[in-house]
């Protein structure tokens, strides 16, 4: 006997998706995740195009992590021309990163998945009876948007993040306001994590093959070597050499593992790998947790994203008081393209991200190629719904429906 149970559409994700799956005489078959968003072939409209134009079209790949999608073509451009920029303007982009990491994962938390646990269908419904909950993720979101937009430009889709540099930098009196901000998120980020910890997550998937993130000896977004949870590391030169892409039929995202393994990316991966190499005041709060990392339990990457909040905010704060001490600063370095190949990783609020790019000697671009966030979950979310179905064996399909978009929602696909 065949039953199947679908989604077709997913709520609250930040890309359009649908789940199949199927029964036979009561045993799962098949399951299959289709993110279904039409092919938009980046890779292809980057050909021809001169460097300066790379970082504004690879930007639109996604309005919500615009910045990460800058940045790391930028980081491959600039690795292609061998061009050194200054310590402040790396500051500048960990501070930016901070800003575009507090407003995704405000948003993904407050309005995407905390109805689930609430016991709404959506923030809206939610703020009759939650108001104070609902402020505290609009003011997160907010700190988070107002820094963007400093430093990038815009809140979507800004134009002053260059090769090279920026087009103009924050004064003194702008930093300081940042900084006052970034104090004022402290104790709304520690509510956050307490928020999220207090809710029982149930067990819905088997510890995860491997992961992937940035390896360093404390926790970044940037950085040019990555590490496995098995103990590998390698540089971003050898990412294609890990990461296998596969084609699927039944889903425009590419299918993607490494050693024939699916594998986890995004802020459970990121905590789990850097549990110890946190801040201090960081891990005081984690100790107060019943919450646990490193944790192999899915729906736990919502209390990761909180953690990674807190840890970005103290960060922030050091950073402006870096910047501010060094204020004015040079804004950009010069650029001088030549022919060559160049690599660029970045941790995305939602996971790993890779640009390559290779240029001619007038600096346009000859090939190119991008691996997001979304086609390396695809693997993993199907084997944790797999997982589901085995730890939830007697539930109707109502509730398979409502845990399967859970678990899928925490990765915030």
């Amino acid at each position: 006997m065949k039953r199947e149970v679908n989604i077709n559409h997913l709520t609250r994700v930040e890309g359009h998706g649908a789940v199949n799956i199927v029964f036979e005489n009561e045993k799962l078959k098949e399951i299959k995740l289709r993110f279904t968003e039409g092919p938009r072939f980046f890779e292809y409209i980057t050909r021809e195009r001169l460097y300066t134009e790379i970082p504004k079209i690879v930007s639109r790949i996604c309005g919500i992590c615009y910045v990460s999608h800058r940045l790391a073509s930028i980081s491959a451009i600039e690795n292609a021309f061998e061009v050194e920029i200054t310590p402040e303007i790396k500051l500048l982009r960990k501070l930016l990163v901070v800003g575009e990491c507090l407003e995704s994962h405000a948003l993904h938390l407050y309005f995407l998945a905390l109805p689930d646990y609430m016991g709404y269908p959506s923030t809206i419904a939610m703020a009759k009876d939650y108001p104070n909950v609902v402020k505290r993720g609009f003011l997160l979101k907010e700190i988070g948007n107002k820094i963007m937009k400093l430093i990038g430009g815009k809140t979507i889709h800004g134009e002053n993040i260059l090769p090279g540099g920026f087009k103009s930098v924050p004064s003194r009196e702008q930093l300081q306001k940042v900084q006052e901000d970034l104090y004022k998120a402290i104790p709304e980020i520690k509510a956050t994590i307490s928020l999220f910890d207090s809710f029982d997550y149930p067990k819905f998937n088997k510890e995860h093959p491997i992961s992937l993130c940035i390896n360093g000896d404390k926790f970044a977004l940037l950085g040019d070597s990555l590490g496995l949870s098995d103990g590998t590391l390698f540089t971003k030169k050898e990412y294609e050499l890990f990461i296998e892409e596969k084609t699927s039929t039944y889903s425009t995202a590419k299918y993607s593992t490494i050693k024939g393994k699916p594998f986890l990316i995004g802020p459970l991966a990121r905590i789990n790998h850097h549990i110890n190499n946190l801040r201090p005041e960081t891990k005081e709060v984690i100790s107060t947790l019943k919450t646990s990392f490193p944790s192999y339990n899915s729906l736990h990457a919502n209390v990761a994203r909180a953690i990674e909040m807190l840890e970005l905010a103290f960060e922030g704060i050091e950073i402006t008081e870096e910047l501010i001490a060094s204020t004015p600063f040079k804004r950009e370095v010069e650029i001088k393209p030549k022919a060559g190949t160049g690599y660029g990783v970045k941790e995305a609020p939602r996971g790993t991200l890779y640009h390559r790019y290779t240029f001619d000697d007038s600096g346009r671009c000859i090939s190119a190629n991008i691996i997001t966030p979304t086609a390396q979950l695809q693997a993993i979310i199907e084997k944790d719904l797999a997982d589901l179905i085995e730890f939830s064996p007697d539930v109707d399909d109502i509730e398979l429906r409502k845990r399967a978009e859970m678990l899928i929602r925490a990765y915030d696909p």
